[in-house]
């Protein structure tokens, strides 16, 4: 593949080269961006009336490493409920004994369970779904739940709105491919397979200089269409609240390290990936800071689409508490429901991948990567079904799948062209509900406001080692 990295030499490759290439990428998605026009699409109401659609604004709430049972194993009627389950320690020696579920209120899990790709298909074991103890070594923690005890705003939510209990994450693997998934319903092969250590390593030499003929992670990315793509080539507005990309650098000096910050391996901002985030001016100005979302609420500017990445300490990643993590996410939803947008919005709230915990419900597959092992989801929306218990297959290209519907956009690839659309969730002839607000306390928005405004999260280790915990040392069981 040539190579796409402005004004840097790369190593096997002619400067002129590198600048060309760059130049035409820039210059097709400008003229792309002109072309076409999404549109609300058309609803037929129960009175036979024709509608726009009510939702004008989609917004996607991004967590970390919490398999569905780990939040909702106690629900009333979830379909994935086995009150005999035990899980064997070895599948393979049954005579080794089993592990029942076990419940707990530590808000802190003090593992960071393996959730790779070979983990994931341990765990899975030919859908026998009974190795995920064994792909751990054996860690009780793989077994633990919580309930409305412990992640209380959470079950309220669902209480109030749609807890989607078959809603499936899109590969068996970690965080990255994962959030290629939710933006673009693919992934970089080597996403599935490779932490950020490897990938960086096959893009530079010995001297730190860019060899772009093995970098495979950047090369992968580069053509892949994503969501972004798609809403500024059809005029449409996106967000991606994180963390604000640094100015004056290119994707070369981030692969390279010269700028420690710009991390185009980012696990949770797969974007920064892509060549185009740092040199088209609508993506790179589309990546922002995550608590800009409360001032584009206030200030009238919220895009059509948003997706809200939190950062370590607010993420449920373990080591991260869990109750920290559900206090963001009730200020975000509590900030929407309090703001001019509630009326005509929908708020999805996922976690990106199992987190080496237990599940029952075997994923259904749609080809070699996935799907993969529930989540918990939930749909939040003036036109969500009241207390609903949604058992349709979904995946992260759900959220593809309703967007493109709702504006009337073309798939991006098989996956969320043959993915479900969230429309059972969803009721347009209902009366619009009324906000459900589970306000915090001022001493609990004073706990989260630091991690709010911390920057890009760094990269955790998927095979599950201590790798966030210097990070997450101020946190204990009663955060202050």
């Amino acid at each position: 593949m040539a190579a796409i990295l402005a004004g840097v030499a790369v190593a096997g490759y002619e400067l002129f080269e590198v600048a060309t290439t760059t130049t035409s990428i820039t210059t097709t998605l400008t003229s792309q961006s002109t072309s076409y026009s999404g549109t609300l699409t058309t609803i037929t109401t129960a009175s036979g009336a024709t509608i726009s659609s009510p939702i004008q604004h989609v917004i996607i709430i991004m967590q970390e490493n919490r398999a569905f049972d780990n939040f909702f194993w106690t629900w009333p009627g979830q379909i994935g409920y086995n009150a005999s389950l035990c899980m064997p320690l070895n599948p393979s020696k049954p005579e080794a004994g089993c592990m029942k579920p076990q419940y707990t209120t530590d808000p802190v899990s003090r593992t960071d369970l393996p959730h790779t790709w070979t983990s994931s298909w341990k765990a899975y074991n030919k859908g026998s779904m009974n190795g995920f103890l064994s792909a751990a070594g054996d860690n009780a923690e793989v077994m633990s739940y919580y309930n409305s005890s412990v992640v209380s705003d959470i079950w309220s939510l669902a209480a109030h709105y749609v807890l989607a209990d078959q809603w499936f994450t899109s590969a068996k693997s970690y965080s990255q491919p994962n959030h290629w998934y939710l933006i673009a319903a693919q992934a970089p092969n080597v996403s599935l397979f490779e932490d950020s250590t490897t990938e960086r390593s096959q893009c530079v030499n010995f001297f730190n200089q860019l060899v772009m003929a093995t970098c495979a992670y950047i090369n992968e990315a580069q053509p892949i269409q994503t969501m972004a793509d798609e809403l500024s080539n059809y005029g449409l507005t996106w967000k991606y609240y994180d963390a604000p990309l640094p100015k004056g650098y290119t994707l070369a000096e981030g692969i390279t390290g010269s700028c420690s910050s710009c991390n185009p391996w980012d696990y949770w901002s797969p974007l920064r990936a892509q060549n185009r985030t740092w040199t088209n001016p609508v993506h790179f100005n589309s990546m922002v800071a995550r608590g800009e979302f409360f001032s584009d609420l206030q200030n009238d500017t919220l895009p059509d689409v948003s997706w809200i990445i939190p950062s370590a300490a607010i993420s449920d990643h373990p080591p991260a508490n869990v109750t920290l993590g559900e206090w963001w996410i009730t200020d975000l939803v509590d900030a929407v429901m309090n703001s001019q947008y509630w009326k005509n919005s929908l708020i999805v709230i996922l976690w990106d991948d199992y987190g080496g915990y237990f599940d029952t419900v075997v994923p259904p597959t749609v080809d070699a990567a996935g799907l993969s092992f529930r989540c918990p989801a939930i749909i939040v929306s003036p036109y969500a079904k009241t207390g609903y218990l949604d058992s349709t297959v979904y995946s992260f290209e759900s959220t593809l799948k309703f967007i493109e519907w709702n504006w009337n956009l073309p798939a991006l690839s098989s996956r969320d062209a043959n993915a479900n659309n969230l429309l059972n969730a969803l009721n347009f002839n209902q009366l619009p509900l009324s906000p459900s607000l589970v306000p915090l306390t001022a001493q609990q928005q004073q706990t989260i406001a630091p991690y709010i405004a911390q920057g890009s999260t760094p990269n955790p280790n998927p095979n599950g080692n201590q790798s966030l915990t210097d990070s997450l040392a101020f946190i204990n069981n009663d955060p202050d």
